[in-house]
Order: C-alpha cells, then sequence, then structure tokens
C-alpha cells in the first residue's frame, strides 16, 4: 500500500488505472525477474527516478539496467510512457501473470521499443508499446 501511495505521489501511475493491485502485481513481476536472475529487487519505498527496476551482469560483465513490465493479460503488451528515454535503462522485460504465478513473455533493448515507430494511442494517450511476437524469447542460462 505504502508503495502504490508513493507512485501515485511521484505521478508514475496512470490517473484511469491507478489501484494499489496494479503495484502490488508490478512488483511482484520484479521479484519474479529478480529470482531469474539472481537479483536482489529494491525493497525501498520512497520515490526513485532511476528508470530501471534491477540490474544483471552482462556476458561481458557490464550492468544491464532492466525495467521489468508486468501484466495480467498473458497476451499483454509491453508498455512504455512516452516521456521515456532509451537511456533510462537498457533492457526492457514483459512478465505476466498474478500472484503467485509468473511467468517472462519475452524482452527487447531499450533503443528497440524507445523508438517512434513504436508509439500508438490504445485509449490512454501516446505509448511506446510492442507485442509479444516482437519480443525476444527469454533464454534461462
Amino acid at each position: 500500500m505504502k508503495r502504490h501511495q508513493q507512485n501515485l505521489a511521484n505521478g508514475t501511475n496512470s490517473d484511469v488505472v491507478a489501484k494499489a493491485d496494479n503495484d502490488i502485481n508490478g512488483f511482484a513481476g520484479e521479484i519474479a525477474v529478480a529470482r531469474v536472475i539472481n537479483a536482489f529487487p529494491d525493497l525501498s519505498i520512497g520515490p526513485h527516478r532511476r528508470g530501471y527496476d534491477l540490474k544483471m551482469r552482462g556476458n561481458n560483465g557490464e550492468d544491464v539496467r532492466i525495467d521489468v513490465k508486468t501484466t495480467r493479460h498473458k497476451e499483454g503488451y509491453l508498455i512504455a510512457k512516452k516521456w521515456r528515454k532509451s537511456e533510462d535503462c537498457d533492457m526492457y522485460v514483459l512478465v505476466s501473470g498474478t500472484m503467485p504465478r509468473y511467468e517472462i513473455q519475452g524482452w527487447v533493448w531499450s533503443v528497440e521499443l524507445i523508438n517512434p515507430s513504436n508509439l500508438s494511442d490504445n485509449g490512454y494517450g501516446e505509448h511506446y508499446h510492442m507485442e509479444r511476437s516482437q519480443l525476444r524469447v527469454w533464454k534461462v542460462a
């Protein structure tokens, strides 16, 4: 509940769908990805505007910054707000599910999603979006 209140104060939730369940589901998606990459999720409640949720070590030893997007819909879209910049994170990961089961649907590099060709309006204003079929398959090493 505190995270939901903080997100509302920061303006990071849409007024149309600002429900605590959305924040809880989103955080659970972050935990699911953190578990897969063996990382610790950010458990802080305060504001952060760093643009990513998790970090993992890349193949060349560099940090890869991940923004996790969670949906309840198995055939959901990967969506980012229009004001996002490709420098905010390195990778977007789409997770679907509800408590207690989540599945990684795929991922893309930030520069692939944050591209004018992916701008569309699905009724909530312009956002970047990609369909699940456009995402890379998440491979567990």
